[in-house]
């Protein structure tokens, strides 16, 4: 009884498959989406402040990320204000730094990897804490946003389901992030 069930559902995927591999073949050239600075700077907004608390006497807050496409990239430049509290002190500053995208297909969710610190501006910290913050920093924003998406594909109709399993690819074109599903032209 239930190796039946299970031997259907196989086939069943595996025939969601067939036919995915088949649309993209046959409708490949318009097989993409491309998304504006505007729509991922809406979608990346709703999902900040972020904080971490993980240098155990220091905690991050990154509020207020402004977005930036790379043309002809695959990564995303972002800017932010920056709250770092240190033994109950606050001192403000800014922080910019890029990540390349990685999708996850199973959650349809994009992230930034292989995030790389271009500037960290704080103002007013102690001499003691800025070489810790220089240092360590960096790995800290890494964590938080490895695991925080910057960007989920949609998921209410079994198209747009059967579409998250088959992107391709991701890159800055045209200014707009486009997302190259199988069988679409680069």
């Amino acid at each position: 009884m239930w190796t039946r069930r299970i031997l259907i559902s196989l086939l069943a995927l595996a025939t969601l498959g067939g036919c995915a591999v088949f649309l993209a073949q046959r409708y490949g050239d318009k097989l993409s989406i491309e998304l504006t600075e505007q729509e991922l700077q809406t979608r990346l907004a709703a999902r900040f402040p972020v904080q971490n608390c993980s240098l155990i006497i220091v905690c991050l807050d990154i509020t207020a990320p402004k977005l930036k496409l790379v043309e002809d990239s695959d990564r995303i430049a972002l800017a932010a204000d920056l709250l770092v509290t240190v033994v109950q002190r606050r001192y403000a500053g800014t922080l910019a730094f890029s990540g390349k995208v990685r999708y996850v297909a199973e959650s349809g969710e994009f992230f930034l990897d292989d995030i790389e610190i271009q500037r960290l501006d704080l103002e007013g910290v102690p001499t003691q804490y800025t070489e810790m913050l220089r240092s360590r920093g960096p790995a800290v924003l890494r964590g938080v946003l490895a695991n925080k998406p910057i960007y989920t594909l949609k998921s209410d109709t079994a198209q747009q389901r059967l579409a998250r399993l088959t992107v391709r690819d991701v890159r800055v074109v045209g200014g707009k992030l486009r997302v190259s599903f199988v069988g679409s032209n680069p």
